[in-house]
């Protein structure tokens, strides 16, 4: 298993929220998202974005390994 060196919130992440799949993040992922090094990025489709708006997905996580997050 990872070992993290420090806290979860301490990583640069995005995170990509489907609108059309559960309606909010988790109590675990939302307390994440106010964090300065987590980003929200949402996509209006359901749980398979990578089927329904796959350059769309593509755009975001090309943009999330170019940035620091």
């Amino acid at each position: 298993p990872a070992v993290l060196a420090g806290p979860l919130g301490m990583l640069p992440a995005t995170y990509v929220k489907c609108l059309l799949d559960w309606p909010e993040p988790s109590p675990g992922v939302a307390d994440l998202l106010t964090g300065e090094r987590w980003r929200l990025v949402t996509m209006d489709t359901g749980h398979w974005p990578m089927f329904s708006q796959p350059r769309e997905l593509a755009r975001i996580l090309l943009d999330a390994a170019g940035t620091d997050g």
